[in-house]
């Protein structure tokens, strides 16, 4: 006698759609609401007159929100194609590395007293360490897209 086997993996695929759906939805809530939030809280330091600390403010809320937008477009994408794009997770580390270097070096020319040796050679090291990472996530995008060239054909050769 055959065993009832039943067939789960359509109902798990969409189940597993259901979840990106949520996340991608919460992600852009949060975005909306984070990026709202920053804006009413520079305003109200450049009205009390704290125009760096407002200006830095803004500079970092509004590159966290860039990457949760990016991180909402990943998601889309891959409910879109059903294929993970790496590209735009490396941009968003990209984004991550170079908003803390604008936020480090900002607040050290912005800060009214100069930091002690041993501050002063930990932000250097990880302003070193980010410029590294940055790097290295930019050659991992110029891999990326330099692979994807090759493996297509182009439109004169192939006419």
């Amino acid at each position: 006698m055959p065993r009832f086997r039943p067939n789960l993996v359509p109902p798990l695929e969409y189940g597993e759609r259901a979840i990106y759906w949520l996340v991608a939805v919460f992600l852009m809530a949060g975005a909306l609401l984070y990026l709202g939030f920053t804006v009413v809280q520079a305003y109200e330091l450049y009205r009390n007159g704290s125009f760096t600390e407002a200006t830095l403010d803004l500079l970092n809320g509004s590159l966290l929100t860039l990457m949760l937008a990016q991180v909402v477009y990943t998601t889309l994408t891959f409910l879109e194609t059903g294929v993970l794009q790496i590209e735009p997770v490396l941009i968003v580390g990209i984004i991550a590395s170079v908003r803390r270097i604008l936020v480090i070096t900002a607040t050290l020319s912005a800060g009214g007293t100069t930091p002690g040796r041993v501050a002063f050679d930990q932000t250097m090291l990880e302003l070193g360490v980010l410029g590294g990472i940055t790097l290295v996530l930019a050659i991992a995008i110029f891999l990326i897209r330099e692979r994807r060239t090759k493996e297509q054909p182009c439109e004169e050769t192939t006419s």
